[in-house]
C-alpha cells in the first residue's frame, strides 16, 4: 500500500516537473513479475491511491508469464499505449539493462522488490531484501534451537531479491547450527513450487 502510494505521488512529480500535460489524465503503471497472491495487497493500493487520485489512471499490469522478456514487451506495450511512467519488479533484472534503459529513455523507470540498479531506472522502492532475509533467519533460529536442516524456496533463483534474501538467511542462522541445504526455484509455477516442497518431503520423512 504504502509503496505503491508513494510511486503514485513520485511518479506523479517527475511527470509533471516534465511538463507532460497532454493528456487528460496521466497514466502510472506498476508492472509486477508474475500473477502471485503475493502482489495481492501491491495491487490493492494501487486500487486506494487511484480512489485518492481520480484526475490519474493508475494500472496494475500482470505479465502473461513471470518471464523478462514477457515483461519488456508488456514495457514497450504500455510505453506505446501512452503511460507516462512506469515501476517494475523485474523477474530477471541482471538481463533487462538494455531493455529498462531503453524504456527509461522514453518514460520515468522505478523498480520495487527487485532492483536494477545498473539500469536507467530513476530509484527503487521498497525494503531491504537482506534485512527480509535476516528477519526469517531469527524466526529459524527461534523454531530451531538446537540447530538442524532447513531448505530454502524462492520464485526465481537468479534473481537479485532472492539471492539477498537466501544472503540475509545465512547470515542469521550462522553459528546457530542450522544448514540451508539447498534452495529451489519454482518461476512462480504454483504446480513446480508445490512438487518442489513434495520432494523434499518424500526425500526426508
Amino acid at each position: 500500500m504504502k509503496i505503491a502510494t508513494t510511486f503514485a505521488t513520485l511518479g506523479l512529480s517527475v511527470v509533471l516537473a516534465g511538463g507532460a500535460l497532454a493528456q487528460e489524465k496521466q497514466q502510472l503503471a506498476f508492472v509486477v513479475n508474475a500473477a502471485s497472491d503475493f502482489w495481492k495487497l501491491a495491487e490493492a493500493g494501487v486500487e486506494a491511491a487511484q480512489a485518492e487520485l481520480p484526475e490519474y489512471e493508475l494500472q496494475f499490469r500482470y505479465p502473461a508469464q513471470g518471464t523478462a522478456a514477457l515483461q519488456n514487451a508488456l514495457m514497450d506495450d504500455l510505453v506505446a499505449g501512452g503511460t507516462d511512467a512506469i515501476m517494475i519488479s523485474s523477474a530477471d533484472p541482471k538481463n533487462s539493462i538494455d531493455a529498462f534503459n531503453r524504456i527509461a529513455g522514453q518514460v520515468p523507470l522505478f523498480t520495487t522488490d527487485s532492483d536494477a540498479p545498473q539500469s536507467d531506472r530513476i530509484s527503487y522502492l521498497g525494503s531491504s531484501n537482506v534485512a527480509a532475509g535476516i528477519q526469517a533467519g531469527e524466526v529459524a533460529v527461534k523454531a530451531m534451537p538446537d540447530g538442524g536442516k532447513c531448505m530454502g524456496f524462492v520464485g526465481f533463483l537468479g534473481a537479485d531479491n532472492a539471492i539477498e534474501r537466501i544472503a540475509g538467511f545465512r547470515e542469521a542462522v550462522e553459528g546457530s547450527g542450522i544448514e540451508l541445504v539447498d534452495v529451489r526455484g519454482d518461476d512462480v509455477d504454483f504446480a513446480r513450487a508445490r512438487s518442489n516442497v513434495d520432494d523434499v518431503l518424500a526425500a526426508n520423512p
